[in-house]
């Protein structure tokens, strides 16, 4: 299957990018489709089951899309295709049903789309991250107290938000809004 252009995924409908793009290998789809594409894609197959869940939860639609889009590749990483799992959401036997066991460590498996965002934003509803829920006034300060409170452990707080900017920014213009209340 050839690759097209930027130009080429513009003019396709939201439901033909989406058979197109889930027919790429996940190589191709990693190094030649555009990142516009592929947050379009995103939102396209899964933006109203993330809008359904995120309502009236004080989350910012547009700081927790971009978080998941990184996290499972745009619904294409390994721990993704395994389990519907969204966001890296570790397994906790006192919480998830199944997991998925991945040669780095134990992960949270959903029997599909709906109940992995489900479980995804059920973590972010989560005490832990009540504050950022309340009190964050954007998507960028939002995201940066989701990382305060102990989301990626691994980065500091300027690189957590720089992973995610660009694609704030990309569903911002794409949604034209943040919270859903």
């Amino acid at each position: 299957m050839a690759n097209k252009t930027k130009s080429d995924y513009d003019k396709m409908t939201s439901e033909d990018l989406i058979v197109y793009l889930d027919k790429l290998p996940y190589k191709t789809f990693a190094g030649y489709v555009d990142v516009d594409t592929k947050v379009r894609y995103f939102l396209a197959k899964f933006g109203k089951l993330f809008a359904k869940e995120v309502k009236g939860s004080g989350l910012f639609l547009s700081a927790v899309i971009p978080m998941s889009m990184i996290e499972s590749f745009y619904g294409r990483s390994n721990i993704f295709m395994q389990g519907n799992n969204f966001g890296g959401v570790r397994y906790n036997k006192n919480i998830h049903p199944n997991f998925y066991q991945s040669s780095t460590g134990k992960w949270a498996k959903w029997a599909n789309y709906e109940e992995g965002v489900k479980g995804y934003i059920g973590n972010l509803k989560s005490k832990r991250y009540e504050k950022a829920r309340k009190e964050a006034r954007s998507p960028e300060e939002q995201i940066l107290m989701i990382h305060d409170a102990g989301y990626d452990p691994l980065t500091t707080r300027k690189q957590y938000l720089s992973k995610q900017q660009g694609n704030v920014n990309r569903v911002r213009k794409i949604l034209g809004f943040g919270k859903i209340e």
